[in-house]
């Protein structure tokens, strides 16, 4: 194959939005860089996200992430001469005390790092968002620097700035060996031939478990089903494209407009949790479906459906469905582990790595590159699990991962345990 590349500074296993920038990065720093996608790119659970960027998080360091972001992608944009970052705001709305003061602590806490966020009288979450219903709401807040990446326009430009710079892209090429001498990466094996690199980057999102079994290295992250739903547009019913995305973590929900229809996804209590390997070589997730009677779609429709009255089981809605990689914990892996040297993870994103692959591919460039980075990744670091016990068998770490999905929007954060206020 007179185009294969033998040879390579880094090759990143995943091309997904994760992958795509960490590549972006290291060829930016002139890294001759390989990408190589087991499907095609972008079609994994990048192509299936919602792509909600709200950037005020429990910390001002996951904060300062995401604002930082956010300028990345304005810089994409101009690069790529495509439209990313459709900015709406957003609005968190509490329907409890309990809730209400999670907003109140958030607000006080964005305000404190000079973040442009506050409270929104309940009459004007109304006006702004008359399709959906308000009565009981108790408080709300919003962010007008808020809004949502569009993710195959955030893929197109990762792959159109890093094409630029010299990434080599291989679709439809899983790994079939991590080449490892003397506990150091020497390279990958592929059917199409074997690529020799000092520096391997595990970005391959639900697969990641299964990339880190080929090095006998448990990896602490499980693949979790998830299932959105899009209504279509209705005259009757307009839906203003640039309307605020909303959070209701009583209901667990989250929701955004899209092409004069309502986007509505939710992080369930209960939900499937994949494995893997059992899936067919050819497993596209691109081609996923779900019925209209499945379980996961009743209990949506039911959440949905006291949020936004008039969506039921019979309104005009196409469904989506796909795989996210939940960690323990929460938070993504990212960095290296002590077992090999040259071998980065860079994984487990629970359902947000299009807002944060911006920030996280100049994290694993300055990883790579300098073995270290401005940024503080004490929560992030891809070793924190490292011999913890209760955190290395296949099935125990499947358990932890759902028992974090099924809380990730019920609990109140700030507060211990999985509450839901």
């Amino acid at each position: 194959m007179s185009n294969w590349p033998n040879t390579a500074d880094v090759v990143v296993i995943g091309g997904g939005v994760a992958g795509l920038s960490t590549a972006m990065q290291l060829a930016m720093r002139d890294c001759r860089v390989v990408v190589l996608e087991r499907q095609q790119l972008g079609n994994g659970s990048s192509g299936r996200a919602a792509g909600l960027l709200g950037q005020l998080r429990g910390t001002a360091e996951s904060t300062r992430m995401l604002m930082d972001g956010v300028n990345i992608v304005r810089e994409l944009e101009g690069q790529a001469g495509v439209e990313i970052f459709v900015q709406t705001g957003s609005l968190r709305i509490a329907d409890t005390l309990a809730r209400a003061q999670e907003i109140k602590d958030l607000v006080e806490m964005g305000k404190s790092i000079g973040f442009e966020i506050d409270h929104m009288a309940i009459d004007d979450v109304a006006r702004s968002l008359p399709y959906m219903k308000t009565d009981g709401l108790v408080d709300a807040c919003y962010c007008p620097t808020d809004g949502h990446l569009q993710p195959a326009e955030l893929v197109a430009a990762y792959l159109h700035v890093g094409r630029e710079r010299g990434v080599h892209c291989e679709s439809q090429c899983p790994v079939e060996e991590i080449l490892v001498a003397d506990n150091r990466v020497g390279g990958v094996k592929t059917q199409r031939g074997t690529i020799a690199a000092p520096v391997v980057v595990n970005a391959a999102g639900p697969w990641s478990y299964l990339v880190a079994g080929l090095t006998q290295t448990p990896l602490q992250t499980a693949a979790l089903g998830h299932v959105y739903l899009t209504t279509r547009p209705d005259p009757e019913r307009p839906i203003d494209p640039r309307s605020p995305a909303i959070r209701d973590r009583q209901l667990r929900l989250y929701a955004r407009p899209e092409t004069g229809g309502l986007i509505v996804g939710m992080y369930a209590e209960e939900t499937t949790l994949f494995d893997m390997q059992s899936l067919p070589s050819g497993f596209d997730m691109s081609a996923m479906k779900v019925r209209r009677d499945d379980l996961q779609v009743a209990r949506l429709i039911d959440a949905v459906h006291q949020r936004y009255p008039w969506i039921d089981e019979r309104t005009p809605m196409t469904m989506t469905t796909g795989i996210m990689t939940f960690t323990p914990d929460g938070k993504p892996l990212c960095g290296k582990l002590p077992d090999i040297d040259g071998l980065f993870y860079c994984s487990g994103f629970c359902g947000h790595g299009i807002v944060q692959s911006p920030t996280i591919g100049v994290i694993m460039a300055d990883l790579i590159l300098a073995g270290q980075t401005d940024y503080d990744i004490g929560a992030i670091e891809a070793d924190r699990f490292w011999d913890l016990p209760g955190f290395q068998e296949r099935d125990r770490i499947g358990r932890l991962c759902d028992q974090m999905h099924a809380s990730y929007y019920g609990k109140i954060e700030g507060q211990q345990g999985a509450q839901t206020g």
